[in-house]
């Protein structure tokens, strides 16, 4: 594992944090050049810490402890606009933008040799991404790409896109498994809390700054709960668990001679449905079920708006 920690678990820490999965991606390109997705990395002597590679007076980002130091630089670079730097249509689009806006090196405004390879390497994230196949590390140097060429074509993503996942196909076992997996990525904590040993002022100062990434990722939280999409989300998981119940209680009864087969997979298909929808970001006109209905509408029709990051 890169630094300690595997690469699906970074991509799973960014979404967990509030990334986009185009932002995600687009960051993600960018750290296998800055440090080959090792949240350990040290560079331009001494002055760069970790993912990607954070400048200045950071060197508390790095502290050998792999998984608090990602959760950590994480909320570091969510805290200072690096989501939002992020964005873009394609995860392409959010890698050349990341670069020129965040990482700002040289090479790194479009056109420049570095601008260029983290664009192409948003498409060896994007093959990890769809295929599922997450490397063990990221592989080279800090500071220097992956090796392989990256694989050709782009694509778009929204926000649901891959539906239908592979385990909402597979039953009512795979379904409580996707479910199970949705509800483990809600509450794997972003917090990393101020405890630790470390002495004088210093030791005073970082501190305070981990505490102040708490309450930021706290009130992030609250946030949440104000966006009338997140509504939305939330009164569909509700109703999903709603049919799921009485599904599974109709196909623990299937084969009685009745309709209890038909009305269970019924029941469970329309709950696969809506936590699909529970569990996934939707964009932010989508406030009651006409409007919902209507977003549904166009992803039919492929004229569905672009994901915006919330």
């Amino acid at each position: 594992m890169a630094g300690g920690v595997s690469v699906a678990a970074i991509y799973h820490e960014l979404i967990s944090q509030g990334a986009s999965t185009i932002e995600a991606l687009g960051i993600m390109a960018n750290m296998i050049n800055e440090s080959s997705f090792n949240t350990q990395a040290v560079g331009d002597q001494g002055t760069s810490f970790g993912l990607v590679q954070q400048h200045g007076n950071y060197s508390y980002l790095v502290t050998g402890n792999p998984q608090a130091d990602m959760v950590r630089q994480i909320q570091t670079l969510k805290s200072l606009g690096g989501f939002h730097a992020a964005s873009g249509g394609t995860a392409q689009e959010a890698a050349g933008n990341f670069a020129a806006n965040y990482e700002r090196c040289v090479g790194c405004q479009p056109g420049g040799a570095q601008y260029n390879q983290r664009v192409a390497n948003a498409n060896t994230v994007l093959g990890y991404y769809k295929s599922g196949k997450w490397p063990a590390s990221g592989g080279g140097p800090s500071g220097s790409p992956s090796g392989g060429n990256p694989p050709p074509g782009q694509a778009d993503l929204t926000s649901f896109g891959g539906f239908p996942p592979p385990s909402l196909l597979a039953g009512p076992q795979g379904i409580i498994q996707y479910l199970g997996e949705e509800i483990g990525k809600l509450f794997a904590s972003p917090f990393t809390g101020a405890a630790g040993v470390s002495g004088g002022l210093e030791g005073v100062w970082k501190a305070i700054t981990a505490i102040r990434l708490d309450l930021e990722a706290i009130l992030t939280d609250i946030e949440w709960l104000f966006q009338p999409s997140h509504w939305v989300r939330a009164s569909c998981f509700i109703l999903g668990t709603g049919l799921l119940i009485p599904g599974l209680v109709k196909l623990g009864h299937a084969g009685q001679g009745d309709m209890s087969l038909a009305i269970g997979i019924l029941l469970v298909t329309l709950a696969a449905i809506l936590y699909f929808v529970a569990f996934h970001n939707l964009p932010p006109t989508i406030k009651d079920l006409r409007s919902l209905l209507g977003y549904f509408s166009d992803v039919i029709r492929g004229e569905a708006p672009k994901m915006v990051a919330t």
